[in-house]
Formats: C-alpha cells, sequence, structure tokens
C-alpha cells in the first residue's frame, strides 16, 4: 500500500522532504507515495428542453449549471430535431464545438460545447440556428467538469448514425492520457426512452441524465441520453451497444476527457 507517513508526518501536511518537494517524491524506500490524481467529476448537472419556434432571433436559452462560477470548465450537451444534412446550430461566443453528428437521415443532430467561464456568464446560453422560419424540438445537458485538464480537455471522439431498428453501436476511441469518457446519444422521437447501454470494453456506464422533448413524449420530438466511464491512459472504451424503447434515426458520440 502507498506511504501515509514519512518520519510520523502524515504525507497529506509535508511540503518536502530531504529538499525535494513532495509533488516530486515517486516513492521511500521503495514505496509508491500516494496518488493526488482524481477522478473527473461531473457536478451540478441541468436539463432544460424547448419546442416552439427557433431562428437567428429567437434563440433556446440552454440552462447552465447553477453553482458554476469563474474558473469553472462547463459541458454543454445538445440535442435538436432536424431533417438536414448540415450542422445548423452557430456556437455561441466564448465556447466551443468540440464535436457534431447528424444528418437528415437520422433526422437529429448532437453536439458538444465546453468553456472555461470567466464570470460573465449568465444562468443560460442561446442556442441559434444558421436560418429562421421553423419551429423546432430540443433539449440540453450541462455540468461542471471538475479534475478536468483545462488546458487540453478533450482527447479523441467517435461518431455513429444509424437508421434502422432500435439498436445502434458507437465505435471504440482510445484515450491518449486517463480521464473519462462520455456516451451521449440523440433519437429522432420523444418516444426513446428508456435507453439501454452495454459497453464491449468493461466498464460500468453511470447515468448521466435523460430526457424527452416534449417530456410528455411521443413520436415527435427527440429522446437524449449522456453515461460516463473513468478510463486509463492508452484504452479503448469498447464499442457501446445502445438500444432504444422505439425505431427511428438514432446518432451516438463517444467523447474522452483528459484529466489533471
Amino acid at each position: 500500500m502507498p506511504i501515509d507517513k514519512i518520519n510520523d508526518t502524515s504525507f497529506s501536511a509535508i511540503a518536502e522532504a530531504n529538499d525535494t518537494l513532495k509533488a516530486s517524491i515517486a516513492n521511500v524506500i521503495g514505496v509508491d507515495a500516494p496518488s493526488s490524481v482524481q477522478d473527473i467529476v461531473f457536478a451540478d448537472q441541468t436539463s432544460g428542453g424547448y419546442s416552439g419556434p427557433w431562428n437567428t432571433t429567437t434563440p433556446y436559452a440552454a440552462p447552465l449549471p447553477s453553482t458554476a462560477s469563474s474558473g469553472d470548465f462547463v459541458m454543454l450537451l445538445f440535442s435538436v430535431d432536424m431533417p438536414v444534412n448540415f450542422d445548423v446550430t452557430t456556437t455561441p461566443t466564448g465556447w466551443t464545438k468540440q464535436v457534431f453528428v447528424g444528418n437528415s437521415s437520422s433526422d437529429v443532430h448532437c453536439m458538444v460545447f465546453t468553456r472555461e467561464l470567466d464570470g460573465t456568464e449568465g444562468s443560460t446560453v442561446n442556442l441559434f440556428p444558421i436560418f429562421s422560419g421553423f419551429s423546432f424540438k430540443m433539449l440540453s445537458f450541462s455540468f461542471i467538469c471538475e479534475n478536468i485538464d483545462t488546458t487540453s480537455p478533450i482527447g479523441a471522439n467517435a461518431t455513429e448514425i444509424d437508421t434502422v431498428g432500435t439498436g445502434m453501436t458507437i465505435p471504440a476511441a482510445t484515450s491518449g492520457t486517463a480521464g473519462s469518457f462520455i456516451v451521449f446519444v440523440g433519437y429522432d422521437g420523444a418516444d426513446g426512452l428508456p435507453i439501454t447501454m452495454t459497453n464491449n470494453g468493461g466498464f460500468t456506464l453511470t447515468t448521466g441524465q435523460s430526457l424527452n422533448e416534449p417530456t410528455s413524449g411521443g413520436g415527435s420530438g427527440v429522446s437524449s441520453q449522456w453515461r460516463y466511464a473513468a478510463i486509463p491512459a492508452t484504452t479503448s472504451t469498447g464499442t457501446t451497444s445502445v438500444t432504444f424503447s422505439g425505431t427511428d434515426g438514432k446518432v451516438g458520440i463517444h467523447l474522452l476527457l483528459q484529466r489533471v
């Protein structure tokens, strides 16, 4: 087991030993020092949905975590019922669009935005499309990512589009450094829940959030869910098999996050 004391002083309480900083102490007489690395934590998970006009003057105001403040790294997952072959959602100022997947065959688009907050944000972020004159159904999930590498937060990703049957398989992605991976899926219809997932890489997936829009369900709308698991460095996620409660178009994302 790792060392817990040096000369009867708790390892967590020392600054250095023999002029060597604690951060540089790998072991003492062959016994490993305790790791200070922590898994990524997804805090203050928040969700929202909207059905109605969505155009260049009428945005969807996606809710942000109420406890988020300057310096927090926030991730926003967005799904919209959308029958076109291109990305229609503009990237809000100050945010980064990390990945997009979707087309007219799936009839649903999913994307991931990130931002390290600077204190100027409000309680929502406005998402606009590139065109006007339509009414759509959309939903979002947002949360604070604790212990993430804010300089290089995202590693690899893999995406899948499937338009046949109730199930889909998201391809594996391999981590560069240790961290977490997120599985984010969208389904064309507010009748996709409940969603089941199995992962061939042997990881236990923890459910983050699930939502239908409209919440009353039905064939018209969108369903989404995201799950996550910690992953070591240079490791494949394996493929994730996803099953929805209905048969319609669907998309999926594997997104690998890198911890500090």
